[in-house]
């Protein structure tokens, strides 16, 4: 059953907005409405029960410089009551668009993202400031007309006084770098200082988890207001991804949540396979699911060991670390590499099992039971754990809803959302595993449902690996598909298979014009791909959703009245990677 709100129910909103047109393309459902109705359109879907599309999801805007209006507003809604999804768009008018952070909160880091990469000013919107670039820098990258090698900057000799710049230096886009002038401009207009200490955390700070630069306003030992600077690690991969076929944006998906790479290519090539409409063979739908679960449990042995010492317990970290170095040699035996492996494709994964490989899992399988007994002896009882962890950062309902908080953050305030189970891809439809619920929604819950986790994500991998001795003989990647690569020993050995490698890695998969949105659950939480196809070998446009981006969001309010002791347990809990928060 799909997730998309079915085509007919949106007819009837014709009814009531006579702005609306509604499309479809492989069941991805998108209505467009005229900018002057938006809002009303928007709050209507949020506030009517027969739709009750209250679950913010994702806000962005595609750049079309041949047409009048140029910019488009997408925005991403999920509805829980009826488990669907429906994107919304408007043309914008000029370079201004109504905001929507009055309708949902998760709107405000979005909206500040669309301003700095499009240069969009959303009307009402009380801070819009860049989310990651400096604060005078005068371009906006993601717009069509900024070129892909970037702007180059230039550094200006020291001069001594009453000296003149020599003409070659410069610069014909008038740029520059910035200065701490420039850094100095950026802290004023973050935070509206009302006591007498604002306190710098980060962006190098160890319990930052990533060069994250966090300001706190302090009244004595309590936080009263914070702001979080992102940017330092930016590197606009969603830019680089309009020059480069689908298959060479697999290894930049790696390097954004560096700490679950496989989690995040497999919600990528699922992505591009719907919108390529590419069926994998059975086999490497198990062996995604098997190798996804591993890497889960793998990312979340990192949490709790890292988030174990930056409270005091150094044991911990290193026993998770002593268990994740199997997994590490698990993943290497099969990828060939340990971290950044690149080991999905379109259509498949890279290669077959090695022999040997399930063996291996299966007694990993049968040891980390054990192992994740000790780890809930040390901690799930010990009266300095509960006490640094319990009632901090508490999020409800509402929250989720409206941050667009999803994976153990929305889960910790008792909100079943996972996108293995409501959109399962791969083999998740047809694996038995629960979801973890939190009751009370603070950083000891998020513990709780993470320990949960590694056990259902055991569970799983448990079944992949039964199933898989099944499909010995199967294939690892449907080469036959005429968007799929060929394997090297069929380019060694056929002519067909040659032509056609050397014509999809010189002029891509040469996508049908469309669109499509589909997501995976990452261990930070919901990684969905928007993409526009123009029917080019590379897509026009690519948006990378970010959970650990949004669920990071809701920090400065889960922190407000607290201390900084308690910031550092409440980002822990959080678990974002800057890789994918930064993009």
């Amino acid at each position: 059953m799909s997730i998309w709100i079915e085509k007919q129910k949106v007819e009837e909103l014709k009814k009531l907005f006579s702005s609306v047109e509604v499309y479809e393309y492989r069941d991805v459902v998108w209505v467009e409405v005229d900018t002057q109705y938006i809002k009303n359109f928007l709050k209507f879907l949020k506030e009517d029960p027969n739709y009750s599309f209250k679950m913010f999801v994702d806000f962005t805007v595609v750049d079309h410089p041949l047409h009048n209006p140029r910019f488009q507003a997408v925005y991403i809604l999920y509805s829980p009551d009826f488990n669907k999804r429906v994107i919304v768009k408007s043309w914008i008018n000029g370079e201004t668009h109504p905001t929507a952070t009055d309708i949902w909160k998760g709107a405000k880091w979005a909206e500040r993202e669309a301003y700095d990469m499009f240069g969009i000013r959303f009307e009402g919107h009380d801070n819009l400031v860049r989310m990651f670039l400096w604060e005078t820098y005068p371009y906006f990258p993601l717009r069509k007309d900024f070129p892909k090698e970037g702007i180059k900057e230039v550094y200006l000799p020291s001069l001594n006084e009453g000296e003149n710049i020599p003409s070659h230096d410069y610069d014909p886009y008038h740029t520059r770098v910035p200065t701490l002038e420039d850094l100095e401009i950026t802290e004023r207009k973050r935070i509206n200082k009302q006591n007498q200490i604002v306190l710098n955390w980060g962006p190098l700070h160890p319990g930052t988890h990533g060069t994250i630069w966090f300001l706190f306003d302090m009244e004595g030992e309590t936080i009263k207001n914070c702001d979080i600077i992102l940017g330092q690690l930016h590197r606009g991969i969603e830019k680089l991804a309009e020059d480069l076929t689908y298959t060479q944006i697999i290894p930049y998906t790696d390097r954004m949540d560096y700490i679950s790479a496989i989690c995040s290519n497999v919600a990528y090539v699922n992505a591009v396979e719907k919108i390529l409409d590419v069926e994998p063979p059975e086999k490497a739908k198990w062996i995604r699911t098997m190798m996804a679960e591993l890497q889960r449990i793998n990312s979340h042995l990192l949490w709790l060991g890292t988030t174990a010492l930056d409270l005091g317990a150094l044991t911990m970290f290193l026993y998770t670390f002593r268990e994740r170095e199997k997994l590490m040699d698990i993943i290497e035996g099969i990828a060939g590499i340990r971290l950044n492996s690149s080991f999905m494709r379109i259509g498949g994964v890279r290669y077959d099992l090695p022999e040997g490989a399930i063996e291996v899992i299966e007694h990993f399988i049968k040891d980390f039971p054990s192992r994740i007994k000790d780890y809930e002896d040390l901690l799930t009882k010990n009266r300095i754990w509960i006490k640094r962890n319990k009632d901090v950062g508490i999020v409800t309902k509402e929250d989720v809803y409206q941050y667009g908080l999803t994976g153990v953050m929305a889960r910790s305030a008792g909100v079943p959302y996972d996108i293995r189970y409501i959109q399962p891809t791969d083999a998740y439809g047809e694996v038995d595993f629960e979801i973890p619920l939190g009751t009370v929604g603070d950083a000891y819950d998020r513990y709780l449902i993470r320990m949960e986790e590694m056990k259902q994500s055991l569970n799983i991998v448990r079944q992949c690996v039964d199933k898989l001795k099944t499909l010995e003989n199967d294939k690892h990647i449907a080469t036959e598909n005429p968007y799929v690569l060929p394997t090297l020993q069929e380019t060694f050995t056929s002519i067909e298979a040659m032509v056609k490698d050397f014509n999809l890695r010189i002029y891509g998969e040469q996508a049908p014009i469309g669109e499509v949105y589909l997501s995976g659950e990452n261990p930070r939480g919901e990684l969905g791909f928007y993409i526009v196809s123009k029917g080019e070998g590379k897509p026009y446009r690519l948006r990378i959703r970010s959970g650990a981006f949004y669920n990071l969001q809701a920090f400065p309010e889960l922190i407000r009245g607290r201390t900084v002791a308690d910031a550092v347990a409440l980002l822990g809990s959080i678990d974002p990677v800057v890789g994918e928060t930064d993009r």
